[in-house]
C-alpha cells in the first residue's frame, strides 16, 4: 500500500478537476450531476451578470482553452437561475457521446427532469432509429411551454457532424425563454454567424473570463490566505495572464515557499509553459512510485486497475487508483464502482509529455503491452491504436491486415483514414497492397474522390499486383466516374469487371452491384437496378458488408422516388437511414445517401420539419465528399424550405453555396442545378425578367441533352427545358410549349418516370389554363390529382405557385365525376392543398391568371386584429425577432402572421402588403 503525497490538503486541485456529487453512483448521474464548487471560488459577477441578462440568446457559448474557469462560471449562472425559480439541468459531455444512440440518451436523460415524460417517449420508439428518437426529443422539447436553462460542459470533445447537426437543430427549435449554455474549449460547428446576426447568441470569450487584477488579488490574498505584496499580485497576474488555472497552481507552490516574491519574479513564458512550469512543481512533490504510476499510465484513455496492473508491472493498482481519486489528483471516475477512471486532459496531456522526456525508451513498450492487453480481450481497434502509437509495424500491420477488410464493411472509414494516412507517407504500406487499397476506399468514402485519386494513381502503377488487389484497384476506376458524373464510361466499365471477378473478393463485388444498380437506375432500367440491388442483399451472411448493404437499399428507394411510390420510399429509406447510426465512426457516406434522399421523400410528402432536421445532419458529411447528386438535392430541399417559409435570404445563400462547390470541384451539373434552382424560385415569385437572365446561365445546350437522355436522381424533375417551360408558361407564351410538354409526359409516362410526369403533367395544365383550354387542362390536373393523393405528394403542387392554387380551386367546384374513380379521396386531397396554401380566413384567389386588387373592405374582413398588429410593426421596420419579442410568441409564429398576411392581399412580400394596408386603410 501506499500514500500519496500532496503539496497541500486533497482539495486543492479541485479547480482543474471539480469533484462529482458525492453519492452519484453510475456513470450517467455523474455526466448529469454539476460539479460542486470549491471552497476557493471567486464569485465572477460581470461574467455572470451578462449571462443572466441575454435573455434573448439561445445559446450562450463560453469559449476558452483548459483552466479559464468556464465550469465554474457556468456553475455560478447555474446557481443564480436556481435562486430566481428557472429549472435548469447539466450535462457533462465526453468523447463516447459522439455516438448518435448515446447522445440522444443522455441528451433525454438530461432534459426528462425539465420536460416531464421526454426519456418515456424517447425509448417508446426506441428501435425505430436515432433520427426518429431525435425527432421526438426536439418536438417535445420545442413544445414546452416552461422555459429552463440546459448546461452542457466539454462541449469541445463533440466531433461527429451527425452529433452536433443535432444540437443546431435543438437550438434552432428551443421554444422563447429557453437557453443552452456551452463551455468549449474551440470554436464549435455550430450555427453561430446565423444565431450573432439574430441576436440569439452570447459569447464569452477567453478575454472576458481571465481574472482581473482585482480578482487575482482576491483569490491569492483572501481565498488562499497567502502573504503575498500588491507588487507580487500584479506580477504574478501578468505572467499568469490572469488564467485561473495557472493562478491556482502557483497559490499551490506558494504555500511551500518562504520567499514567494523570489519564486514570482522567475515565472515567465506562454500560458503552456506557465503550466508545464507549475505541474510538473506538484508532480515533482509525489512519491517515485506515484509519480511512475501516473507518467507509465498516462498512455491510457480509460484507466481499468487490471490494464493499469499490466502496463506497470504491479498488483495493487486498484487501491492507487482510489487513492488517486481520494486526493483529487485530476482522477475522473467513469464508472459506478469506482473500477475505471480517465485523467483531466490536460493532466494527462502533460504526463504524456513528461513521460516522453524521462522515459522515451519506456514509452514503446507501455503502448505494445496495452495493444495485447486489448488484443487479448478481443479489442482490435484499440490494440491497433497502441500498436501504432509504439510505432511497432511488426505488431501494427498483421493487426491491421487481420482487421481492415472488416472495419471497411463496417463503413469505419474515418478511423481507417486516421490510421492509414500516416503509414502511406511513411512508406509502411509499400509492402501491404491490400492495405492501400482499404485505403483508398477509405479516403474516397471519407474525403471524396479527389482526395483519392493519387491513391489510385500509385496503385495502378503497382508491377504484378495479385487478383484481390487488381480487383479492388478497378472496381474504384468506375465508382471514380460516378462521383464525377461520367456516367456513359462508367457502365461498361463496371459490368466487364463484375464479370470478371474473383468469388473471394466479397466486398469488390458487393459495390460493383451496387455501382451497377445505380448505373441501371440512371439509365432508366430499374427491373435491373433493382435486381443488382437484391443480389446485395443476397450474399452469404460472412460476405456481407453493411455499408453495401445500406447503399443497395438506398438504391432501392431511389427507384421508388422515381416510379412515384412516395410511401414505400419513404418506409425504406428510413430503414436504411437508422442502419448502423448508432455509431457516429459508421454515419458515412452511405447513410448520407440514404439521408439525403429520405430527406427529398420527406419534403415532397410536406413533412418538411423532419425533412430539415435531417439535412442539417447530412450537409456537413456529403459536402466533405462531394458527390453531384446528394450535393444538389440536399441544397435544393433546403433552399425550397427557407423559400416556403419565407426566407429568402437563406435560400439565396444555400444556393450561392451549392453554386461555389460545384465550380470548386468542378462539377458544371452542380452549377447549372443551383441557377435552375434559383430559376424556378423567381418565376414563382412572377420576377420574370431576371428568371430569364438567370436561366440564360444554366449551362450549355451539351451538357443539358446529355442529362435529359439520363435519370439522375437531382435532375429527375428539374432540367433545363422544364426551367423554360415554366418560365414560357407564366410570361405569356404558353402556347409554345404545350407540345413539347405532351411530348416530354408521354415519354416519362412511358419510361415509368411518374415523379417527373407529375410536374410534367402540373406544368401541362397550367400551360393549357393559360392557353385558354380549360376543359382540357381541368382533365390533366385532375389525373394528376389522383395519382399524388394516393402517394401523398404535397409540395408539388404548393411549389408551382398562385396559378395552379387557383386552378385546384376551379376544379374543387367542378361536378366530381370529373375526378372518376377515387373522386372522394381527390376531393379531400385538394382540400387539404388549399387548407395548406391558404390558411382559414384567407379568400380563394382570382381562378383568372391576372391578380384582383384587394379592396378596403376585402383587407379588413380578411385580416385578424394579430395580423394587423403584425403589419404596424412591419411598417415600423422591427425584423422578425423583434416582432416576436413585442409580441411575446415564438419567431415561427411571426413567419405564419407574414405568410398568412400575404396571402390574404396577394401580395408577394413584406412591402407589397404595407402598400396594400396603408391604400385600403388598414393602416394609416
Amino acid at each position: 500500500m501506499f500514500e500519496p503525497r500532496l503539496p497541500t490538503a486533497p482539495m486543492q486541485l479541485m479547480p482543474l478537476m471539480p469533484r462529482r456529487e458525492a453519492g452519484l453512483a453510475a456513470p450517467l448521474a455523474a455526466k448529469l450531476a454539476a460539479p460542486q464548487p470549491t471552497p476557493f471560488e471567486v464569485a465572477r459577477t460581470e461574467v455572470c451578470e451578462a449571462i443572466f441578462n441575454a435573455g434573448a440568446a439561445k445559446l450562450v457559448l463560453l469559449r476558452a482553452p483548459a483552466g479559464f474557469g468556464k465550469t465554474t462560471v457556468m456553475l455560478q449562472v447555474r446557481r443564480r437561475f436556481d435562486e430566481t425559480g428557472l429549472p435548469t439541468a447539466w450535462l457533462t459531455l465526453d468523447r463516447a457521446d459522439n455516438d448518435v444512440g448515446r447522445f440522444l440518451g443522455v441528451l433525454a436523460a438530461a432534459l426528462d427532469a425539465l420536460v416531464p415524460g421526454l426519456a418515456r417517449a424517447a425509448s417508446a420508439i426506441e428501435g425505430a432509429g436515432p433520427d426518429d428518437m431525435a425527432f421526438a426529443l426536439i418536438d417535445r422539447v420545442a413544445a414546452h411551454p416552461v422555459p429552463f436553462a440546459l448546461f452542457l460542459d466539454d462541449f469541445e470533445v463533440l466531433q461527429s457532424p451527425a452529433v452536433v447537426g443535432l444540437v443546431n437543430e435543438l437550438i434552432e427549435q428551443l421554444p422563447r425563454g429557453v437557453q443552452l449554455v456551452v463551455g468549449s474549449r474551440g470554436v464549435p460547428e455550430l450555427s453561430l454567424g446565423r444565431l450573432r446576426a439574430r441576436g440569439r447568441l452570447l459569447e464569452v470569450q477567453p478575454a472576458q473570463l481571465r481574472f482581473s487584477v482585482a480578482e487575482a488579488d482576491g483569490f491569492l490574498r483572501q481565498r488562499r490566505g497567502l502573504a503575498l505584496a500588491q507588487e507580487d499580485v500584479v506580477r504574478l497576474h501578468r505572467s499568469t495572464d490572469g488564467w485561473a488555472a495557472a493562478l491556482w497552481l502557483a497559490s499551490v507552490s506558494l504555500e511551500h515557499r518562504e520567499e514567494p516574491g523570489r519564486f514570482i519574479a522567475g515565472f515567465s513564458g506562454s500560458n503552456a509553459a506557465v503550466v508545464d512550469y507549475l505541474v510538473e512543481d506538484v508532480l515533482s512533490r509525489q512519491t517515485d512510485d506515484v509519480r511512475g504510476f501516473l507518467l507509465r499510465t498516462s498512455i491510457l484513455g480509460d484507466l481499468s486497475a487490471t490494464l493499469c496492473n499490466v502496463i506497470c508491472a504491479r498488483t495493487d493498482s486498484a487501491a492507487m487508483l482510489h487513492a488517486l481519486d481520494q486526493a483529487n489528483l485530476f482522477l475522473i471516475p467513469v464508472q459506478a464502482d469506482g473500477g475505471g477512471y480517465r485523467y483531466h486532459a490536460m493532466f494527462a496531456e502533460f504526463l504524456r509529455a513528461e513521460l516522453l522526456r524521462q522515459h522515451p525508451q519506456e514509452v514503446p513498450e507501455l503502448h505494445r503491452a496495452a495493444s495485447r492487453w486489448f488484443l487479448d480481450q478481443g479489442r482490435p481497434v484499440p490494440a491497433i491504436e497502441h500498436a501504432l502509437a509504439a510505432q511497432d509495424l511488426s505488431l501494427a500491420m498483421p493487426l491491421l491486415t487481420t482487421h481492415a477488410q472488416g472495419l471497411l464493411d463496417q463503413g469505419r472509414v474515418r478511423l481507417l483514414s486516421r490510421w492509414l494516412d500516416p503509414l502511406l507517407e511513411g512508406g509502411a504500406l509499400d509492402a501491404h497492397p491490400v492495405l492501400q487499397v482499404v485505403h483508398a476506399w477509405a479516403v474516397c468514402f471519407a474525403r471524396g474522390p479527389r482526395a483519392a485519386a493519387t491513391l489510385l494513381d500509385r496503385l495502378e502503377a503497382r508491377a504484378d499486383p495479385s487478383a484481390e488487389v487488381r480487383a479492388h484497384r478497378e472496381a474504384m476506376r468506375p465508382l471514380f466516374m460516378v462521383l464525377t458524373d461520367r456516367i456513359d464510361e462508367a457502365m461498361p466499365l463496371a459490368t466487364a469487371l463484375l464479370d470478371g471477378l474473383p468469388q473471394s473478393v466479397a466486398f469488390v463485388r458487393g459495390f460493383l452491384q451496387v455501382v451497377l444498380a445505380n448505373l441501371a437506375m440512371i439509365a432508366g432500367r430499374y427491373h435491373e437496378a433493382l435486381r443488382f440491388a437484391d443480389a446485395v442483399r443476397s450474399h452469404r451472411p460472412e460476405h456481407t458488408s453493411s455499408f453495401n448493404f445500406t447503399l443497395s437499399d438506398a438504391v432501392e428507394g431511389a427507384v421508388d422516388l422515381t416510379q412515384g411510390r412516395l410511401r414505400k420510399a419513404i418506409a425504406r429509406l428510413k430503414l436504411a437511414v437508422s442502419a448502423g447510426t448508432v455509431d457516429a465512426s459508421r454515419a458515412t457516406n452511405g447513410n448520407a445517401m440514404a439521408g439525403v434522399l429520405l430527406a427529398e421523400a420527406l419534403y415532397e410528402a410536406d413533412q418538411c420539419a423532419q425533412a430539415e432536421r435531417l439535412l442539417a445532419v447530412y450537409i456537413p458529411l456529403i459536402r466533405r465528399v462531394g458527390i453531384p447528386d446528394q450535393l444538389i438535392i440536399a441544397h435544393v430541399v433546403m433552399a425550397r424550405i427557407a423559400h416556403s417559409r419565407g426566407d429568402g435570404d437563406r435560400a439565396q445563400q444555400l444556393l450561392t453555396e451549392l453554386e461555389h462547390i460545384g465550380h470548386r470541384d468542378s462539377l458544371p451539373r452542380v452549377v447549372a442545378s443551383a441557377r435552375l434552382e434559383r430559376v424556378r424560385m423567381l418565376v414563382v415569385e412572377d420576377r420574370l425578367a431576371r428568371a430569364r437572365a438567370e436561366l440564360d446561365r444554366c449551362g450549355d445546350k451539351l451538357l443539358w441533352a446529355r442529362v435529359s437522355q439520363l435519370s439522375l436522381r437531382a435532375n429527375e424533375v428539374e432540367t433545363h427545358e422544364l426551367a423554360l417551360a415554366r418560365w414560357s408558361v407564366h410570361s405569356g407564351h404558353a402556347a409554345d410549349v404545350v407540345h413539347s410538354l405532351r411530348s416530354e409526359l408521354d415519354a416519362a409516362e412511358r419510361a415509368q418516370r411518374e415523379r417527373r410526369a407529375l410536374t410534367l403533367r402540373l406544368l401541362l395544365a397550367q400551360a393549357l389554363y393559360r392557353d385558354e383550354q380549360r376543359n382540357k387542362a381541368m382533365r390533366v390536373l385532375a389525373k394528376a390529382v389522383r395519382f399524388a393523393a394516393a402517394e401523398g405528394y404535397v409540395r408539388a403542387f404548393l411549389d408551382e405557385g398562385r396559378l395552379l392554387l387557383a386552378m385546384l380551386r376551379e376544379l374543387r367546384a367542378v361536378p366530381t365525376v370529373l375526378l372518376e374513380e377515387g373522386g372522394d379521396a381527390a376531393t379531400a386531397f385538394i382540400d387539404q392543398l388549399l387548407r395548406d396554401a391558404a390558411p382559414a380566413g384567407a379568400q380563394p384567389v382570382a381562378s383568372a391568371p391576372s391578380r384582383q386588387p384587394v379592396t378596403a373592405a376585402g383587407a379588413s374582413e380578411l385580416l385578424t386584429r394579430k395580423e394587423v398588429q403584425v403589419l404596424g410593426l412591419v411598417a415600423e421596420g422591427l425584423s422578425n425577432d423583434e416582432m416576436a419579442e413585442r409580441l411575446f410568441v415564438a419567431e415561427t409564429t411571426v413567419r405564419t402572421h407574414l405568410r398568412n398576411i400575404n396571402v390574404k392581399l396577394d401580395v408577394r412580400n413584406r412591402m407589397e402588403a404595407i402598400a396594400v394596408a396603408r391604400r385600403c386603410g388598414v393602416l394609416a
